[in-house]
Parts: C-alpha cells; structure tokens; sequence
C-alpha cells in the first residue's frame, strides 16, 4: 500500500514537470495567442514559404508503367508492355497579347532543366528553337539504352545463381565484358554486408534512377529556363502551381531569328509576323526574311533575262 502510494507521488511530480517544460515552451511560441495559419496569407514572405518546393507536388513516373496490362500482340502478351518515357506534359497556347508560342507546364518539385547557357548553346549552334522534336528522339534513345543496359546487368546478376553455367564462355562472355568493368570499379566503394555483394543491388538502383530521371527533364525551347514565372492558374477547374513561358523569347532579342523561321512567318504565317512586327517594333528586331519570296523570283527573273546576253557578249569578246 506504502509502496502504491509512493508510485502515484512520483507520477504527480514527473506529470507536473512535464506540464511546466511544456507550457513554457508554448508560452514561448505565442501561446495562448496563436490565430494559426491564415488562409489567404497576405505577407509575401509568408506567401513565398507556403509555396516552397516543399509543398508542390511529385511528377510521377513508373518503369514500368503501372497500369493495367492490356496486351496488343504475341510479344506484349508475353514480355508485358514495353517501357516508354513519361515526360512533363507540356500545354501550348495562343493569345492575342501574348502572341504565339506560348506554353504552361505544371511545376512539380522533381523537375529539373537544362542550364540556361547549355540550352542557348543548342538554339544558337544546332538551330533548335520551336521544333525541338529532335531533343525529344535523343532523350528517348538515351532512356532505352539505359534500360537494355539495366537488362544486361539483371542477366549478369543471374548468371550467380546458375552454378552450371560457366559465364567465361560464349556467349556470356559478352555480358561479362560489358558488366564487370563497372562492377570492378564499384566494389572498392559498397562494401559487402554479411558475405552479399551489395554492387549488383546498388547498381541496379542507380540505373533505374537514371532512367526515371529523364522523365523530369524539360526543354523548354525557344525560352531559355530562367524565363518560366511561377505562378497558380486555373487548369481544368483546379488551381496550380505551374511555370509559364510567354511573350517574345530572349534569344529572339539577343540573336537574329532563324532564317527558316522567318521565311515561315512571311510566307504560311503573316498574321505571327503582323503580331511580331506590331508588339515588339520598338525592340529593333528583324522579323523578316532577308530576301522576300517577290525579291527572290525578281532576281531568279533578272539572271535568265540577262544570261543570253552575258554569253553572246563573252563570245563576241572571245572569253569563250
């Protein structure tokens, strides 16, 4: 009875420690003057700290894809679906102030893109600006090799556990070639865990997150990527945290525009070069082909007009 008596003592003492160190540490923060969050916080501080990266959502990928498998032929019946890249969606728009080639991708906290020097190198030397069609087809065959490989390595892995095979023979040799080196190379870095070899696992690791990288990258020609304004807007009915490139391109500013762009406008669309013209006259930029379609078929019809007259002139002369 002492003794119960003596445990309920303790537990009082222990309770009103506790209550004291909490209460101070509340009174501290502000308690019991708390108002809590607002809900339309009207401190841009505070506004810019409630929409950090923290709090935008993952794009989602899977390798494979998750859903459900509907097999088409023989070969997916079989083997399953075949992987396929799952980028950022990109929306492209046109509005009468903001002009043409406009664009909006939701901004989740996984994305990432091109440095702006490395992207302005592309535009600039390989002429990629509005189609960039060709960047998409590299980062689809970069994404593909990376799996093969990933294949390659599960079939590697496996040759462990088949003692009857002797992979130091044709044509498992090939795959040891291709897999080893790199084995090699980790295995001074992961240690090994109770007798397993952890570089298989750990490799296999690397591999899939280098695929599923490739998935968040965004390309964002003809804007260089420190363009893009984060902003919310209206998608579908629901409000969104997403970047949005508009209005004329730096490097259109900074670079003459690309021949072949500009013989478009002039030639299938005048009313993107009526906007250019009329928006951004005060800039100094030339919008206009070089040589325009009428100037090109005067000229082509100047050269046949003169050239009978070019030659009967070098052979009276005797040139010919």
């Amino acid at each position: 009875m002492i003794f119960d008596n003596r445990i309920k003592e303790l537990q009082t003492i222990i309770f009103d420690i506790f209550e004291k160190l909490l209460y101070s540490v509340a009174k501290l923060l502000g308690y019991p003057d708390v108002p809590g969050m607002p809900v339309i916080p009207l401190d841009n501080e505070l506004y810019a700290d409630l929409t950090r990266k923290s709090f935008l959502v993952k794009h989602v990928t899977q390798i494979p894809p998750s859903q459900v498998q509907r097999p088409e032929n023989l070969t997916q019946a079989f083997f399953g679906t075949f992987p396929y890249t799952m980028p950022v969606e990109k929306h492209f728009y046109e509005h009468e102030g903001e002009g043409y080639y406009n664009f909006y991708i939701e901004n989740y906290r996984n994305i990432f893109f091109l440095p702006d020097w490395l992207s302005s190198y592309i535009q600039i030397h390989f002429n990629i600006t509005v189609d960039h069609s060709n960047l998409e087809l590299f980062r689809d065959c970069a994404f593909y090799m990376i799996l093969i490989y990933g294949t390659i390595c599960t079939i590697r892995t496996t040759l462990f556990w088949f003692i009857t095979i002797n992979p130091y023979t044709n044509p498992w040799l090939i795959i040891l070639d291709v897999v080893d080196p790199v084995y090699d190379a980790m295995a001074g870095i992961v240690p090994c865990f109770v007798g397993i070899d952890l570089v298989p696992s750990v490799f296999a690791s690397v591999i899939g997150k280098a695929a599923d990288t490739l998935n968040h990258l965004v390309f964002t020609m003809p804007f260089l990527p420190s363009e893009g304004n984060k902003i919310k807007m209206m998608v579908d009915g629901e409000l969104k945290n997403v970047i949005q490139f508009h209005y004329l391109p730096y490097l259109w500013y900074r670079f003459p525009i690309p021949k072949e762009l500009r013989e478009f406008w002039y030639s299938e669309r005048p009313d993107i070069l009526d906007f250019m013209e009329k928006n951004y006259h005060q800039l100094d930029v030339n919008f206009r082909p070089l040589i325009t379609t009428p100037e090109i078929h005067s000229t082509l019809n100047s050269t046949t007009f003169m050239e009978p007259i070019i030659n009967t002139s070098r052979e009276f002369f005797g040139f010919i």
